[in-house]
């Protein structure tokens, strides 16, 4: 559990508050076709991002704000927003938070020990919107600097519509791979216009 991971290194962690909100059946519970693993691992990153930006943000404060969860079905989708008050990421880093490899946190050390680190490798959130995107839909962070951040994650409510996005490989795929249409650099441009039709 990502609080648990908190405790460990912080020795504190925020509470969560969860509301849910059913637009297809309100007042009955929501209930999805998902694969467990793929949402474990989504939430367990955000959770983790939110809980180590909030620690650290109210380092000197005596109590923690909560992080707020909003599940909300609707007739198409389903979407999970985990907001913090964690301070925020400016708007220029967005959308390097998603790039493998990047992360705010330091880098950790590894041991021999069992204790898994916190955050600093810089693939959880890349792998987590892989996941969102791979039954078509998305994970998207929304961010307020000197706040908070609003993570929300969209899957898809009806499991026909979740289909797998696999990349297509055949013989006519192949020949769209080897053509190049990337037009001309627009400061060095060429004598002659491309001809894309080709």
């Amino acid at each position: 559990r990502s609080s648990d991971l908190c405790d460990q290194y912080y020795l504190t962690s925020p509470d969560l508050k969860i509301r849910q909100t059913n637009g297809k059946a309100p007042g009955l519970p929501i209930h999805i076709v998902y694969v467990p693993s793929h949402l474990y691992h989504m939430l367990f990153e955000l959770f983790k991002n939110s809980m180590r930006a909030t620690v650290e943000s109210y380092e000197t404060s005596p109590s923690l704000p909560p992080i707020e969860v909003n599940v909300v079905l609707g007739k198409e989708d389903l979407a999970i927003k985990i907001s913090d008050n964690g301070g925020g990421v400016p708007l220029r880093k967005i959308e390097r938070l998603f790039s493998y490899m990047y992360s705010t946190a330091p880098r950790p050390m590894m041991d021999n020990s069992r204790n898994a680190p916190l955050a600093g490798f810089g693939y959880g959130l890349p792998i987590s919107r892989l996941y969102a995107k791979y039954f078509q839909g998305d994970l998207q962070l929304y961010s307020l600097e000197g706040y908070g951040t609003d993570a929300v994650i969209y899957l898809k409510a009806l499991s026909t519509e979740s289909v797998e996005r696999l990349p297509v490989f055949n013989k006519s795929a192949w020949k769209h791979y080897q053509t190049n249409t990337e037009a001309d650099d627009w400061c060095i441009p060429s004598r002659e216009p491309k001809n894309l039709a080709r």
